[in-house]
This record gives structure tokens, sequence and C-alpha cells, in this order.
């Protein structure tokens, strides 16, 4: 899934563990894991880079630019809403994939 290096960062897998190439909202980042594993392993993961997706169904970048946004484990260039949604944008659709700047998160 990911298409250009980033930076990473160790993180220990929560409950639940977590899925190569899934994107999940960490504390107060996205990031994607390099690897599954299970609770309490710990895991690489990129907080900033290029990746592919995945792209919410029916959403239809036209990958200039636009601010892409983090819902329930999809990128979407629509803002969420609602209880614990990431209302700021995590990155730009570019390139035909999303560019996860690293941003701190609020929700």
């Amino acid at each position: 899934m990911r298409i250009a290096d980033g930076l990473k960062i160790d993180l220990k897998a929560p409950v639940g563990g977590f899925e190569k190439d899934v994107p999940v909202k960490y504390g107060a980042l996205v990031v994607v894991p390099n690897y599954s594993a299970k609770e309490g392993q710990v895991v690489s993961c990129t907080y900033r880079g290029l990746f592919d997706g995945p792209i919410k169904s029916g959403d239809s970048p036209s990958f200039i630019g636009e601010a892409a946004y983090f819902d329930s484990g999809f990128f979407t260039k629509t803002a969420p809403t609602g209880d614990g949604a990431v209302t700021v944008p995590i990155g730009s659709f570019i390139d035909n994939g999303v560019l996860l700047m690293g941003v701190t998160l609020n929700g």
C-alpha cells in the first residue's frame, strides 16, 4: 500500500491489534502499520508519506490537492461529523493517493 517512504514511529498495538496497511487513528495521529500485530506488540507505523488508499466509497477526489480527512478507517474528501470525528484535514489528495502530513488531530 505504501507509495513512498515517509516518517515512521514504533507503536504498541492497541486493543484489537493492527492490520498491515490499514490506517488507524492512534491517539492524536493517523498511522499506517507496516505489518499486522496483536495487542501489545510493537509495530513500525508510518505517519507521513504518500498512500494509495483506502479511499471512502463514493468519493471521487480529483487528486489536485483537495483536503483529505480520515473517517472510520478510510480517507475521504468530506469532513466527518459526530463524536470522536477527525474534523481537521490529515493531508491532501494528490498523485492518485493521499499525502499524510502527520498532523495532530482533535476529537
